[in-house]
């Protein structure tokens, strides 16, 4: 019988984990009991009836139930179980693979695709090594790398802004991808540590110039700019938008306690922007 979590104990029942596994096959449920040599399909005897006719190998059924009974025992054959997993796991990855190629379709089914025009990345000029962190706390260079393999890290100065940092970026992706501010649609700006309270890529738009682009900010910590390429990517593929630049950025120093040797070593500044622009469907 199933025990209190719903799994027949496979030690006094005699029935093998892959009989369990064909029995919650069967029933549908993991709470269904069986015995040591069946499997009891009162519930969902069609189900039963429909494993049998596709692995008449594993199941044996008992004498035909009366046409007034819905119940059917059927018992459980050791030796084919492996070729029942076997059978079982091919169609699973068939049906994996008719689902990758449906997701295929759909992308090709969008009226557009995308494709990347171009990167830029910047880093504030102000260097803090691991040495210049041994004098201020109790580090070493040779502690850090060994645990992280960070030798420095570029951090902003109080009068600069992640807005310019954004910017800088922002100027080299659209220099790359041969693109002009004015050209820009939309401005995704991936931080988790804006200088505005209400985001700062409205104002990373009006410095760059992207006079036509709507913008906002994304906030998703280290998966931000994953998330925001995937997000303008849905924008691009339905239509709503032709160009789309992406910036990530964090000006993590402001807020790490520098005091703390096992966080602030960490950390540091920096941006980086690409830019993603309509393609044909075929070509995405």
């Amino acid at each position: 019988m199933a025990n209190g979590h719903g799994h027949a104990p496979a030690a006094r029942s005699g029935v093998t984990p892959q009989g369990c596994c064909l029995a919650v096959l069967l029933t549908g449920s993991l709470g269904q009991a069986f015995t040591s040599s069946s499997v009891s399909t009162d519930r969902f005897p069609d189900r039963a009836r429909s494993v049998r006719a596709r692995h008449p190998a594993v199941l044996a059924g008992s004498a035909a139930a009366p046409s007034s009974s819905l119940a059917a025992t059927w018992t459980l054959r050791p030796e084919a179980l492996a070729g029942l997993a076997l059978s079982l796991g091919a169609a699973r990855g068939a049906r994996g693979a008719r689902g990758a190629r449906a997701r295929v379709a759909l992308c090709r089914a969008l009226p557009y695709g995308i494709a990347v025009l171009g990167t830029g990345s910047t880093a504030p000029e102000t260097v803090v090594s691991n040495d210049d962190l041994s004098e201020v706390m109790e580090t070493t260079d040779e502690w850090i790398t060994q645990r992280t393999g960070i030798r420095r890290r570029h951090v902003l100065q109080p009068e600069e802004s992640l807005v310019s940092l954004s910017v800088k970026a922002a100027k080299k992706a659209l220099k790359d991808a041969q693109l002009a501010p004015e050209d820009v649609d939309l401005l995704i700006h991936a931080t988790s540590t804006p200088d505005d309270l209400f985001g700062s890529g409205p104002q990373v738009a009006s410095l760059l110039g992207a006079e036509r682009a709507t913008a906002f900010d994304l906030t998703a910590a280290c998966s931000g700019f994953v998330f925001a390429l995937v997000t303008a990517a849905q924008y691009v593929r339905s239509g709503a938008f032709k160009n789309v630049l992406v910036v990530g950025a964090d000006c993590l120093s402001r807020f790490v306690d520098w005091s703390d040797r096992s966080t602030c070593v960490l950390f540091g500044d920096g941006a980086g922007a690409m830019v993603i622009t309509q393609t044909e469907a075929s070509k995405d």
